[in-house]
């Protein structure tokens, strides 16, 4: 429980904003309270009253009634049975006669069999109600529940006050239904708490996403930075690899030793295969970090796409492809000249890889006010689910014919990315054993 305890304060320290949430599981549900009961008390006041009002109207009817029965005591008596048979809340009525003094007064027909049996004696109540020409109300309570007592004079018709109406009207109705209404109060008191605590504790598990989310991002960013920092501390080594390489490949074209030159052919290979790999993490680790600024300019891409594909004729050339760049439309597009040219490289360099046998065609045209640049191949092609993931950072096309062909499968992720921020897009078309054609949208620079 200690343990518990020292966790919750634990929490609570380190995100103080939760505070707020654990005020509201007071605040609201006390809230409410107070509102139900000042609501149920002015309804209990104003009910009270209505009754108060209607036990004085119902004696005024009454006193009319017994006056002309005043001297039949059997006659008022029955009269004074009916009435409270017809009306439910009067529990009690009672008709009183002074004696000469006026000094007590005794009850000559009642509902309560034991005040006739009463002799004369005296009582405040009906002293007070004989000498207030309004007569005396107040609300009384035994064990059958609350109820108002009203007494009043009746006069005959001289206008000489002749005795006293007492009548009891009962409140066990409206108790009954401000009860209920103060249990329903209750009830949904304790659903208001109970949604109050759930939403708190879900309040709580979101504070705990939200850390977790900014460790994530946290260790993301140290990430982002170690991977930054390591590819550049790499690239350094590895120029300097790549220059011993020269030098030894030199001195093996002296010596002339097969044996070494397969070493060192294959070494060679190995560093270009990590100097690709830490370029292109560093790509993406500069990608993502938004650390690429993209200078949209207007500019023919004619020259640049003739440019790639003389850089990139070698590749096909020794492997006996070739290489076709079907002339379009000239037109000027809206781009970035260095990562469109990085992206068409790519691209064309990906077709030369995947192709055994064939040709290379780099085509242009323009439709709906977008520039296109279809790369298509003679290749090795691929499937439809293989095209679903293609752009996927690491992921490359594992089959027969891809298993020694060399990548790291991130190329096309950094070719969608810089396509996709040049406000451009990028779109493919495969048959496997026939080929792929990409397709770069651009749009076409604005008039």
């Amino acid at each position: 429980m200690k343990n518990l305890l020292s966790k919750a304060l634990t929490f609570i320290r380190e995100n103080p904003s939760i505070i707020f949430s654990l005020m509201l599981v007071v605040i609201i549900p006390v809230a409410f309270f107070v509102n139900t009961y000042m609501i149920t008390s002015n309804f209990e006041k104003n009910i009270d009253k209505i009754t108060q009002s209607n036990a004085i109207v119902s004696e005024n009817i009454i006193k009319f009634i017994v006056s002309q029965q005043i001297e039949d005591a059997n006659s008022l008596q029955e009269t004074v049975e009916n009435i409270t048979r017809e009306n439910e809340k009067i529990v009690e009525l009672t008709i009183l006669k002074p004696n000469e003094t006026h000094e007590t007064f005794r009850a000559i027909a009642s509902t309560n069999k034991e005040l006739l049996e009463k002799k004369d004696s005296p009582d405040v109540q009906n002293t007070l109600a004989w000498g207030e020409p309004g007569g005396i109300a107040f609300l009384d309570q035994n064990q059958g529940g609350r109820f108002w007592k009203v007494t009043k004079a009746f006069t005959n018709s001289s206008g000489e006050k002749i005795g006293l109406v007492s009548i009891s009207l009962t409140l066990n109705d409206t108790d009954k239904m401000i009860g209920a209404t103060i249990d329903r109060a209750y009830i949904i008191l304790l659903i208001t708490i109970l949604v109050v605590v759930l939403f708190v504790s879900n309040q709580a598990r979101l504070f705990g996403y939200a850390l977790t989310l900014s460790k994530l991002k946290e260790i993301d960013k140290m990430k982002d930075t170690f991977i930054s920092m390591a590819s550049h501390e790499l690239r350094s080594p590895l120029t300097a690899i790549k220059g011993y390489l020269e030098f030894l490949s030199e001195k093996q074209a002296e010596s002339k030793d097969e044996e070494s030159k397969h070493y060192i052919e294959n070494i060679t290979l190995s560093v270009n295969r990590l100097g690709t790999l830490v370029n292109d993490i560093l790509e993406v680790s500069r990608i993502e970090g938004n650390q690429i600024p993209i200078e949209m300019t207007s500019f023919d891409p004619h020259p640049l796409i003739s440019q790639s594909i003389e850089e990139l004729r070698s590749q096909a050339i020794i492997k006996n492809l070739e290489l076709i760049y079907e002339v379009g439309p000239q037109s000027t597009i809206d781009s970035d000249k260095e990562r469109f040219k990085q992206v068409l490289v790519n691209l064309i360099g990906n077709a030369i890889k995947y192709t055994q046998k064939g040709n290379v065609t780099v085509s242009t045209k323009i439709k709906d006010n977008e520039y296109l640049i279809t790369v298509a191949d003679s290749g090795i092609g691929m499937s439809a689910e293989d095209q679903a993931r293609l752009f996927e950072k690491f992921y490359r096309i594992k089959n027969d014919k891809t298993k020694d062909i060399v990548g790291t499968g991130l190329g096309l992720w950094i070719t969608a990315e810089l396509v996709r921020r040049m406000k451009g897009k990028i779109t493919i078309e495969s048959i496997e054993g026939v080929g792929s054609h990409f397709t770069i949208h651009l749009p076409l620079a604005k008039a």
